[in-house]
């Protein structure tokens, strides 16, 4: 009597093993895609995906080691910094609208004066293709009369405004229209992190979180909400919250959207 309680009771716990490890195969994973050196490590692109395979958040992983060595170019550049190259998701993000990334350390700051003049990070996640991305270009004919032309309000996020400077230096070469929120703004010498959007002829095109070195070394664990249109120009899962954080087991800082939800386009 007492082997087979043994047995039974063996065999219950097989069933239970085996039904949990059935599970986990239909639960939530995480995909990696481009990489890229950095300082002395590397950064990669990720995906995680829901247990029906739906994009949930997009993001980052940055080695801890890549905040070391960062280059530092003496003297101050003459304009705007230039676009990093783009780096792409894995494919199981696909119904995301976020198309690719791209990461870039400016070291020296960049316009507005006095607002963003910290050496700190631009996480820009693009809503379009890299070939539309380097299609905004000064040899573009009708460069400034594309920045010119803002979305309809409804399709920006609610309290954002494109930045104070005139048109010609709005419009950033292979970026695009910046805005600013002016719900939530960085008072002159106080920016830590921010979250910026885009967009170009009449299009939202990306959304940005935007941090200083000195804010991301302290291995923050941050989240905040993305401001959400009232309408959307595509259907597609956008993010609904970005963070910033650190990961102890794996030594990466993490720069994501997350909280993907269906839209459709209106």
């Amino acid at each position: 009597m007492r082997t087979r309680g043994i047995t039974t009771a063996l065999a219950a716990v097989l069933v239970l093993a085996f039904g949990a490890a059935c599970g986990d195969d239909s639960d939530a994973a995480t995909y990696y895609g481009d990489e890229l050196a950095l300082g002395n490590g590397q950064i990669r692109t990720y995906v995680t995906t829901d247990d029906s395979g739906k994009p949930t958040e997009v993001g980052l992983r940055i080695q801890e080691a890549a905040l070391e060595g960062l280059p530092m170019p003496a003297g101050e550049p003459e304009g705007p910094p230039p676009a990093g190259r783009p780096l792409a998701l894995p494919k199981e993000a696909a119904g995301a609208v976020v198309d690719h990334l791209t990461f870039d350390w400016v070291p020296h700051g960049h316009p507005p004066a006095g607002m963003f003049d910290k050496p700190h990070f631009d996480s820009h996640f693009y809503f379009i293709d890299p070939a539309a991305v380097t299609a905004i270009s000064p040899q573009d004919p009708q460069f400034l009369a594309k920045a010119a032309v803002n979305p309809d309000a409804k399709y920006m996020p609610a309290g954002y405004v494109t930045a104070p400077e005139p048109i010609e230096m709005q419009a950033v070469p292979a970026m695009g229209v910046h805005w600013l929120d002016m719900s939530n703004p960085v008072a002159p010498g106080q920016f830590t992190q921010t979250l910026i959007n885009g967009s170009w002829d009449g299009q939202y095109i990306f959304t940005e979180p935007m941090f200083t070195l000195e804010w991301l070394l302290t291995k923050p664990s941050f989240t905040g909400d993305i401001p959400q249109p009232q309408a959307y120009q595509r259907t597609a899962r956008y993010p609904t919250t970005y963070s910033i954080s650190f990961d102890d087991t794996a030594d990466e800082y993490v720069v994501t959207v997350g909280g993907l939800t269906d839209r459709t386009a209106s």
